[in-house]
């Protein structure tokens, strides 16, 4: 009877078996981090959340409140500065399992773990075929993408929504209509609540959707793409009126952009070159070139953390004379314009800075991820002519692109698009072991 049955499974089922097998064997630390979940680590949205649970909104602590000296007056300050989606769930785990809100978060990422690896598992095999997906998979267990176990942040949440959206994508290219452009504007949305790189994703679409259904939908296809960014509004609204409403700002997800951008720019150039340095003070420490000065950053905790004391002791001398008055929001537009004026006023150095930022980014990956890279570069040339993969390829560029003004310090930062970054490395092996052909369903 068990050869019966099993002479009766087709390959397929096989390789989707192959599948389940690669990620629960892959899963080893995300289970262990479930068993040991008194030992789950959290950062801001961990602080956001158990401030909404206490009662005190949106907010940091004033003991944990980025741009400002940390103090212990008890207050809280309302604050933008990490996407709500994710930390909106952590207070719901908080205020729902009390004590055993970390258990109830590790087995939350397990299951979104999990939800990461059969998505990019459906998508391959939709696009090629099931032999890929396992390779695909394969390469997502073996990757640096398994090493962020024990963190509650947002990062297994913003991979599932950017692979959903890969999804979704697929089915509207399929058959065009307005009730899928319908279904991937309002998963746009939600991606960009998870992820805040994602939201460029929402422009993106609408321009390749116009692009690629210009010749046959015209008009309709202007009318799709509106669809989109309509529903990806309606989406974000209620979080933007929120921060308009806090703040009177437009503020699409979050800020802290010019936080992280003058300490990757502005900063670490000053650790090279101090004389570009508008203000008397200067970085603690001094490297021999821009390369050296972001590895440095990168992997020295406390050559970043002296960096961060260095942008306030940079505000409080150069900044505006109501710079103590300002709140989170205008500090960081601040950092912000001051990044923009050195950049422009030193291109030789920030381009430099920019190339070691990448660097710093595809070798975060590992060699494994160095090789991914490259062949998703060639899959990214070889599917140009793809609406599906010629758009992820855009939106791969960027989730990438700020990282020539930003240093990927943490893998959190890096791990989202990395299951997109191997589902075109897959491409580029399947154009390059068929004679440069890609498979029918690619062209469909």
């Amino acid at each position: 009877m068990i050869r019966k049955f099993l002479a009766e499974i087709n390959t397929v089922t096989w390789y989707r078996i192959a599948g389940v097998v690669i990620a629960i064997l892959a899963s080893k630390k995300m289970i262990f981090s479930v068993i040991n979940w008194s030992n789950m680590k959290g950062w801001e949205a961990y602080f956001i959340a158990k401030a909404i649970v206490a009662g005190e909104g949106y907010s940091f602590p004033s003991t944990n409140r980025w741009l400002f000296d940390a103090v212990s007056d008890g207050a809280y300050h309302s604050t933008a500065w990490v996407d709500p989606f994710y930390t909106y769930c952590l207070a719901g785990f908080i205020w729902l399992f009390g004590d055993y809100h970390q258990l109830a978060v590790a087995i939350f990422n397990l299951f979104l773990y999990f939800s990461v690896f059969a998505l990019t598992f459906y998508f391959v095999e939709r696009l090629i075929s099931s032999r890929a997906a396992v390779l695909a998979v394969l390469l997502l267990a073996i990757s640096k993408f398994t090493a962020l176990s024990s963190q509650m942040n947002n990062t297994f949440l913003a991979a599932t929504f950017i692979l959903l959206s890969a999804v979704v994508l697929l089915n509207y290219y399929k058959t065009p209509g307005y009730r899928r452009a319908i279904v991937l504007g309002l998963v746009l949305g939600l991606t960009a609540l998870a992820s805040p790189s994602a939201q460029f994703f929402i422009p993106i679409t609408m321009i390749t959707i116009i692009f690629w259904g210009w010749n046959q939908l015209k008009v309709t296809a202007v009318l799709h793409s509106m669809t989109v960014v309509l529903m990806a509004a309606v989406i974000m609204a209620p979080w933007v009126i929120r921060n308009y409403m806090v703040f009177d700002e437009f503020i699409s997800v979050r800020n802290g952009g010019g936080q992280i951008v003058f300490v990757g720019t502005v900063a670490i150039a000053g650790t090279v070159s101090p004389e570009k340095i508008a203000s008397n003070a200067k970085p603690a420490w001094a490297a021999d070139t821009p390369r050296n000065a972001v590895w440095k950053s990168k992997l020295l905790k406390n050559h970043r953390s002296e960096l961060e004391r260095f942008q306030l002791e940079y505000a409080k001398e150069v900044g505006p004379d109501n710079w103590k008055i300002m709140d989170e929001v205008q500090r960081d537009k601040w950092f912000l314009k001051e990044s923009k004026e050195f950049i422009l006023a030193n291109p030789i150095i920030s381009l430099k800075l920019a190339m070691a930022k990448i660097e710093v980014f595809v070798k975060s990956m590992g060699w494994l991820g160095v090789g991914i890279i490259l062949f998703a570069i060639i899959g990214a040339i070889a599917t140009i002519k793809n609406p599906v993969l010629s758009t992820i390829v855009l939106w791969a560029a960027s989730y990438i692109g700020p990282f020539t003004l930003v240093i990927s310090y943490f893998s959190r930062y890096r791990a989202p698009i990395e299951p997109l970054l191997i589902i075109l490395s897959i491409c580029a092996l399947y154009w390059l072991t068929n004679r440069f052909k890609l498979p029918k369903t690619i062209n469909q």
